[in-house]
């Protein structure tokens, strides 16, 4: 799940539109505006939060005209959701793809089922746009896992690289999995991987008029509970730009 802007740098007094995405490799459906499933959505210039009023349905999930410049971020918690994996190897496949570390090992020494077992997931994703001007910056606004973009992509634009940095409880993620999906001009998406630094810093060469969204899952053991039954919890961090031609 990402969040996705018709356009990533507009003039001030012009509609911007997002869309909540669901699906994959950057081709996906418009999720309807659903507040039971929300737990936060805002937008912020500058660090302060103005939260979105929209209707039940709405889709776009969320349309605003700005009147002032600056980079706009726009953020969007879930509250969680539950999947079922009849088989472990299912699990195991996924947590191989996104280098959750060694879960077969710690599946077997938790005691958890092999067979028929939940994971109970949450999003936190971002959409960084230019307003006008496109001055400023993103915020670190203390999601559990967060992307937080370190430069100004629609401002800086002699720039040819963007700068990340990913952080969990507040604190950087050391030698995290970074999957970034770039889509090119003619909408052809290419995928690929990178990691942390020591610092939790990742920097991404980019490309004029590319779109970018970078992924990053954090795993950990759930808390079960009488209204809880999962026993892995997995956490969403996604952030996605679009680089300016010129």
């Amino acid at each position: 799940m990402w969040l996705e802007a018709n356009s990533f740098q507009i003039d001030t007094n012009d509609a911007l539109e997002v869309n909540i995405k669901i699906g994959e490799k950057l081709q996906g459906s418009n999720l309807p505006y659903i507040p039971k499933s929300i737990e936060e959505f805002y937008w912020s210039q500058n660090g302060e939060k103005n939260y979105v009023k929209s209707r039940l349905g709405d889709i776009p999930a969320f349309s605003k005209t700005f009147s002032e410049n600056g980079l706009t971020s726009i953020v969007y918690i879930s509250k969680p959701s539950i999947i079922t994996y009849e088989t472990f190897q299912k699990f195991e496949k996924f947590a191989t793809h996104k280098d959750l570390g060694p879960v077969k090992k710690l599946h077997l020494n938790y005691g958890f089922p092999e067979k028929y077992f939940k994971e109970t997931y949450s999003r936190f994703a971002k959409v960084i746009v230019g307003i006008g001007s496109s001055t400023g910056k993103d915020s670190n606004f203390g999601l559990l896992t967060e992307f937080i973009l370190l430069n100004n992509p629609y401002k800086d634009k002699s720039q040819n690289f963007v700068k990340l940095k990913l952080n969990y409880q507040g604190k950087p993620r050391i030698n995290a999995q970074v999957e970034v999906f770039e889509r090119s001009l003619d909408n052809t998406v290419s995928i690929f991987t990178t990691k942390t630094s020591k610092d939790g810093i990742v920097i991404i060469p980019v490309k004029k008029g590319y779109d970018y969204l970078f992924d990053a899952v954090k795993l950990r053991k759930a808390n079960p509970s009488s209204k809880q039954k999962a026993v892995w919890e997995t956490l969403w961090a996604a952030l996605m730009v679009s680089i300016p031609l010129e």
